[in-house]
């Protein structure tokens, strides 16, 4: 790995000064190889003043201090020695970074919005890399489990929020390790907030008939719910949904989707029947939304109205689709571990959550009941 401070000559007159990387070196936040890193400092060409000279002077004093501390980077980094001198770096910096990255890709982002507003509450002072271990990450687990919404001084998260809040912080930590902003992932010692089932809330069977029986006064909002129903999608997958993600294997004889998780910020590879793609309508350009003009406001308040004419408005829960999809997949006596894979959970334990045995099938066990014969 060879690297040198070079200058180019810009429209205005000046130079700026960059490294020149050969190999090329990869660039975490633009995701690709670059040869030069442009460091924003600037050169007088014919420096007239004794105020330009200093600026020069300096612009070079600091940018020789940019290429060595590079270069002990890159030279760290080949060696598989980790570089303590990122342990100084500002992780809000990196974290509203990754945000940005999150947005321009056209993901949705205000949770992971709301999760460092939280985070900040909690530790409003600059914070480096070096004070993120197992240790921080069980404070900021004690404070979400009594800290209250943002809006509002009385009203406590609920543990689910308090769980996806947790869970957001802890992705953008297991990102920094992969960049190497941090020598371990500190995640993977900590236990995770678990989510919080309500049975009153989930939808069985013959909720969904009622539904099927209620109009619903938003299209749209019917048109996504049965989709997520048929195909386990979270609405962050929905809203995120391209139709160049929708594929069909010939050789499995099935369709599938090839997106990033907007949760996970993973790609997952997810099978869809065929009763689910047709519900979409007519195939648009690839790049348009699948369901245009979605948004989590709208698909709420159309809920709300729909629910409450089937009356089951305790019942108004995009994420109902997803549990009853786990518990029709239950009910076809598919495998705990295919249905794990199904949900792309990273643990059993939150796809047990998820899994229910149906009331069809408790009913057929306690019909089976018998007095033994005499």
């Amino acid at each position: 790995m060879r690297g040198k401070l070079r200058k180019a000559k810009l429209d205005t007159g000046k130079y700026s000064l960059y490294i020149d990387y050969y190999p090329p070196v990869w660039n975490p936040h633009t995701l690709r190889y670059t040869r030069r890193e442009y460091l924003k400092l600037y050169l007088y060409p014919k420096p007239k003043t004794d105020l330009e000279k200093q600026e020069n002077a300096l612009a070079i004093q600091i940018a020789e201090k940019i290429y060595v501390k590079r270069m002990k980077s890159l030279m760290l980094d080949a060696q598989g020695i980790f570089n303590k001198d990122v342990l100084e770096g500002d992780f809000y910096q990196y974290y509203e970074g990754f945000i940005r990255k999150k947005s321009k890709d056209e993901v949705e982002t205000s949770v992971h919005t709301s999760a460092i507003q939280h985070l900040k509450t909690w530790r409003p002072e600059y914070l480096k890399f070096k004070f993120i271990d197992e240790l921080f990450l069980e404070g900021f687990k004690q404070y979400l489990k009594s800290a209250t919404f943002l809006k509002s001084e009385v009203n406590k998260l609920k543990p689910n929020s308090q769980a996806i809040y947790y869970d957001k912080v802890a992705s953008v930590v297991q990102q920094a390790f992969i960049e190497r902003y941090l020598p371990e992932d500190y995640t993977l010692r900590v236990k995770r907030i678990p989510n919080v089932e309500s049975q009153a809330e989930k939808l069985d069977i013959d909720d969904f008939a009622i539904l099927q029986r209620t109009p619903c006064p938003d299209p749209m909002v019917y048109r996504s719910s049965i989709f997520a129903y048929l195909s386990g999608f979270r609405y962050s997958a929905i809203e995120a949904l391209r139709w160049e993600d929708l594929l069909y294997s010939s050789t499995l004889a099935c369709w599938y989707v090839n997106i990033i998780d907007p949760k996970t910020d993973r790609l997952i590879k997810h099978f869809i029947c065929q009763e689910a793609v047709e519900i979409l309508g007519k195939r648009k350009a690839d790049t348009d939304p699948v369901f245009p003009n979605i948004s989590y406001y709208r698909v709420r308040k159309g809920l709300k109205e729909w629910f409450h004419d089937a009356g089951l408005s305790k019942k108004a829960r995009f994420h109902n689709w997803r549990r009853r999809y786990a518990s029709n997949l239950t009910f076809n006596d598919v495998d705990g571990f295919i249905i794990k894979s199904m949900l792309h959970h990273k643990h059993m334990s939150t796809t047990d959550i998820y899994i229910d045995v149906d009331e069809v099938k408790r009913a057929d066990a306690a019909n089976k009941m018998k007095l033994p014969k005499k």
